[in-house]
């Protein structure tokens, strides 16, 4: 008899605690931030008619924000660097994160927990990514004006300052060519520039139509890509042998018929 009440008890607790917080949700606008942004970070649940005890906000294993509408302020703040929050616009389903620094991408946490008399507690996370994208489209710097067949392309691409740095690619008409490159990223306080050189040998296939056409493909991710391209118009193709040989056959005939026409003349003469 005792164990059925216990079990029933159970089964009842069991069921208040499930219906007590349900469908908590974590949203960032917006989650992939620019440096010195404003980011709003969004947390949905429902208590199922269960008081609200607390939401505390995480950066990591760090609290930096709770709100606790039994305690008067209901907003408490904690020190963590690079986190300064808007007061103003934070409450208890949302927190405004302005001027964001680096340090603060990873992941950010939001904690839910119902008062008495049955405490329940879910915890969402999300990550934030802060970036600085390229100011520019990426520069591309060759050794020549032209190129023909068994010449050297050398050739330099360079991306300006981002984070995360961005990866470049060199394309030939069309083709990927970058078994041959180097690549160089460099610190620039904060962020990372980075350069590509290419020391490629040209053959007859790289040519199309006496054209070149050089592209190089500055790319993060899905945040951001863009490229340059320079075309060498006239990059020449050799001349076929069948048109030398041709011009050689028309002078030879030339000369025999001229040959002819003196032997022609000093007969009348003689």
């Amino acid at each position: 008899m005792l164990w059925g009440f216990v079990y029933a008890f159970l089964l009842l607790f069991l069921r208040n605690e499930v219906l007590c917080l349900n469908d908590v949700v974590l949203e960032m606008d917006p989650a992939i931030v620019d440096k010195g942004g404003t980011s709003k970070l969004r947390c949905s649940y429902d208590l199922q008619g269960a008081p609200l005890y607390t939401v505390k906000w995480y950066r990591g294993n760090h609290e930096f924000y709770r709100y606790t509408p039994k305690e008067h302020p209901s907003t408490k703040t904690f020190t963590l660097p690079g986190v300064n929050v808007d007061l103003q616009q934070s409450n208890e389903h949302q927190v405004v994160l302005q001027d964001v620094g680096f340090n603060l991408s990873g992941k950010f946490s939001c904690e839910v927990t119902t008062d008495a008399p049955l405490f329940s507690t879910k915890t969402v996370s999300k990550e934030m990514l802060v970036v600085v994208l390229p100011s520019d489209s990426p520069n591309i710097i060759t050794d020549k004006s032209f190129y023909d067949i068994g010449d050297v392309l050398r050739a330099n691409c360079s991306s300006p300052p981002s984070r995360p740095a961005a990866t470049l690619t060199f394309i030939l008409n069309n083709i990927v060519v970058c078994a041959k490159c180097n690549t160089i990223k460099t610190p620039v306080a904060d962020l990372f520039s980075v350069d590509l050189s290419l020391d490629l040998p040209l053959f007859e296939s790289h040519f199309h139509g006496g054209l070149l056409t050089l592209k190089c493909v500055s790319r993060i991710g899905d945040l951001y890509q863009q490229d340059s391209q320079i075309t060498f118009s006239n990059a020449r193709d050799p001349v076929p042998a069948k048109v030398t040989a041709n011009n050689h056959s028309t002078a030879n005939g030339t000369r025999n018929i001229r040959f002819l026409m003196l032997l022609i003349y000093l007969a009348c003469v003689f």
